[in-house]
């Protein structure tokens, strides 16, 4: 029931902000031909100054459209119109001031579909507005551009009609204009840098969930529950699965626990996907989405304690920048690849279903592979094991001998040596069972000490040296050297998983 989003006002709003992203590029443009026509010093600066805003401003309408959820394609019509202004304001036939006025025309559009948007999002839902409130900086930053245009246009037009130039006392004018637009709405992203942190971005998904979940347990409406409901699962889902992807990889050498991170996650995703098929009139629906709420609001709240201050001490300006960019990225493949399944294919791809059930069914077999508390047991088993055989070993050799009757050792301090290191051995395994993310250089060491350990046992006892008993040492050694094998293989296969088949949760 909740598996796409289908709400034709939510998409209306998607297909319009797509249409913003694409005229904003065109704007971007327009201004580098503008600023390759025009002679005039004064106009230059305030064209560069107008296309460093503009492109920091593409950046806030990417995160938008990414924080919004759901992605809008253009009409053949809006593409056609597009290649229309492009082609003109390259034409180098089309008199300067002309080119101006329709760029100052476009800007004009830009802004009030920002209006637009904004005042249906008030109608849409609150979840909608939150999403969208980026583009109050961007609305505001057009209308000061219209002013700065319109003094352009007057000098441009002035001098093509009489040859001289007009009073320049518009600066002052679209300055103070400028000053007074930028002033009022202050900024809701920085208007130094063009890009979000990812702390931003994480909080914004996090303040929009938030929303979310406020709109599903305050309405009595099922179909308004079913649409708030649907914006909720896809947004969970992409922001886990993309945290996933960029977040979690990057903070794990920082943050101990942040398998219990990952753990919480997929819970999340599987606690949504259970609640997919329900009805949203159901007497227990919202007690299921209480339960919801509080899980991913205790994982928020986790993520914001400790994953934020590692952010904070470990990553600078410019690399949590770059760490948003990707987080945007991995946001915006996974809504398209999310939204696939409602759109129509060609036949050759009906076989790619097969290949996903494929994957589903290894990443099934890998599931108990997967968890912690297994890990754990094998590995503080794996330990107690190794203090086992030193203690008695250490102690008991001469008398194991006696009982049977086997020669004793001529050097005994090697053997002593020998068990002292398989005591030492057994507490690296329990540093790895503290976190099993973590020390996997012990694990390979444990596996090549206790393969050879085996190889060793089995080729004395072979030659007649030692007792069959001693074997049974060098069995459980070669056993657990498997077991670790499997287990560095399942953490690789399921890194590779995700990275491969981020949506794999479906």
């Amino acid at each position: 029931m909740f598996g796409t989003i289908d709400d034709t006002k939510r998409i209306a709003i998607a297909v319009q902000l797509a249409e913003m992203k694409a005229f904003q590029n065109l704007l971007i443009s327009n201004e580098r031909v503008l600023m390759d026509a025009v002679e005039d010093g004064t106009i230059r600066q305030q064209l560069q100054a107008m296309l460093e805003q503009d492109q920091k401003n593409l950046g806030v309408l990417d995160s938008t459209i990414t924080q919004y959820g759901i992605q809008g394609k253009l009409s053949t019509g809006v593409e056609e119109n597009l290649n229309t202004i492009q082609g003109y304001m390259e034409n180098s036939d089309f008199p300067l001031a002309e080119k101006v006025f329709r760029h100052e025309l476009l800007k004009h559009q830009q802004t009030m579909a920002g209006e637009v948007i904004h005042k249906a999002a008030q109608i849409i839902g609150a979840d909608v507005a939150m999403a969208i409130a980026p583009l109050h900086t961007i609305n505001f930053e057009n209308r000061a551009h219209q002013e700065q245009l319109k003094g352009i246009l007057e000098i441009l037009g002035v001098q093509e009609l009489t040859g001289q130039s007009p009073d320049q006392g518009f600066w002052g004018r679209s300055g103070d204009a400028i000053a007074a637009l930028t002033g009022v709405v202050g900024s809701v992203v920085t208007r130094t840098d063009d890009e979000m942190s990812i702390r931003d971005l994480l909080l914004m998904d996090h303040s929009k969930t938030d929303v979310l979940f406020a709109e599903i347990l305050g309405s009595d409406n099922p179909q308004k529950i079913q649409e708030y409901f649907g914006q909720l699962y896809q947004d969970v889902k992409v922001h886990g699965l993309a945290e996933e992807q960029v977040l979690y990889p990057a903070v794990q050498p920082y943050y101990d626990q942040m398998q219990e991170i990952v753990d919480q996650t997929d819970h999340v995703i599987e606690m949504l996907d259970a609640m997919k098929p329900l009805d949203p009139a159901a007497p227990d629906f919202k007690a299921q989405v209480e339960q919801l709420r509080l899980a991913v609001r205790g994982h928020i709240d986790q993520e914001e304690s400790d994953v934020f201050p590692k952010l904070k001490d470990n990553f600078d300006h410019e690399q949590q920048k770059q760490l948003a960019t990707e987080f945007k990225a991995a946001k915006s493949k996974l809504q398209k690849q999310q939204a696939q399944p409602s759109e129509k294919r060609p036949v050759s791809s009906q076989t790619q279903p097969n290949q996903s059930s494929g994957q589903e069914r290894m990443k099934t077999g890998f599931i108990f592979l997967n968890q912690t508390a297994p890990w754990k047991l094998v590995f503080q088993s794996k330990a107690v094991i190794n203090w086992f055989e030193a203690v008695v070993f250490l102690l008991g050799d001469r008398w194991i001998r006696t009982w049977l009757q086997t020669e004793p050792l001529v050097n005994s301090e090697y053997s002593q040596l020998f068990y002292g290191l398989v005591f030492i051995i057994g507490i690296g395994y329990w540093w790895v069972s503290n976190d099993i993310q973590q020390n996997h250089g012990i694990v390979r060491l444990g596996i090549l000490i206790q393969s050879s350990v085996f190889l060793i046992l089995a080729y004395h006892t072979l030659l007649g040296n030692l007792h069959p008993l001693y074997l049974v040492s060098g069995v459980l050694d070669l056993i657990f050297a498997i077991l670790f094998s499997i287990f560095l293989y399942s953490s690789r296969f399921n890194l590779r998983l995700k990275k491969i088949q981020p949506i794999s949760h479906n």
